[in-house]
């Protein structure tokens, strides 16, 4: 491991340990290839069945079930949510570089506030330069989805990303997750509100990684199940 690598590496477990802890049980991701990855360490066990919710997408509408037999990372996020947004352009570059036809980082729209349609959603991505993830809406800006996955305690929270096997069963969930910390210079630490999530979006804009799926930990996770790292489940 590279200095690069080694300092990168060891900001996500700062990161991680800065953050909630986790549940007590082992994550289900991290072993073999991702034993020692934070990201890995961040999913917790969850195995749920997907609600079998239509998606409206560029090219008409689809069923959740017809992605059956990729591996996903599918992350559930909404336009008010603003740590959401800013792992988009992540996963965006994640996306290009290691989806195939095996596996995909797959974001689904849902518990939107705002009839947001998948043309909309294009030019967001396309704002973040995360052109490559496929513009997918819950159907009749439904929330289903959120509300059958994201449950944290009584309460939902966003950001949840979700690992779906190839067999179509969600093995594992990461849920609130917050973007890397803040330097002790950056002008953005002590903004709020509109203010603070106007600046985010404009790094993220600007291609600025703030979060962990940006750096090297979410490179080795992402290449890890491109690869079959959970081929015959």
């Amino acid at each position: 491991m590279d200095g690069t690598t080694r300092r990168l590496f060891i900001g996500g477990l700062a990161a991680l340990m800065a953050g909630e802890a986790r549940a007590d049980e082992a994550s289900p991701l991290a072993h073999g290839a991702l034993a020692n990855n934070p990201l890995a360490q961040a999913f917790e066990p969850f195995s749920k069945d997907l609600p079998d919710v239509v998606l409206n997408g560029p090219k008409g509408d689809v069923h959740i079930t017809d992605f059956k037999g990729k591996t996903l990372v599918m992350p559930l996020w909404a336009e008010w949510c603003t740590p959401c947004m800013t792992e988009l352009a992540d996963f965006g570059r994640l996306q290009a570089k290691y989806g195939n036809d095996s596996f995909a980082i797959m974001p689904v729209l849902t518990g939107t506030m705002k009839q947001m349609t998948p043309a909309t959603l294009a030019q967001i991505f396309g704002f973040l330069h995360a052109d490559s993830l496929q513009p997918l809406v819950e159907a009749h800006f439904g929330d289903r989805l959120f509300h059958a996955m994201a449950r944290k305690g009584d309460e939902y929270e966003l950001p949840c990303n979700l690992v779906i096997a190839p067999g179509g069963t969600v093995i594992a969930r990461e849920i609130g997750l917050r973007a890397r910390p803040h330097a002790d210079d950056d002008p953005a630490k002590n903004l709020k509100g509109e203010a603070y999530r106007a600046a985010i979006l404009g790094r993220a804009e600007a291609g600025e990684v703030l979060t962990l799926w940006g750096t090297v930990v979410g490179e080795m996770f992402a290449a890890a199940l491109a690869n079959g790292f959970l081929a015959g489940k």
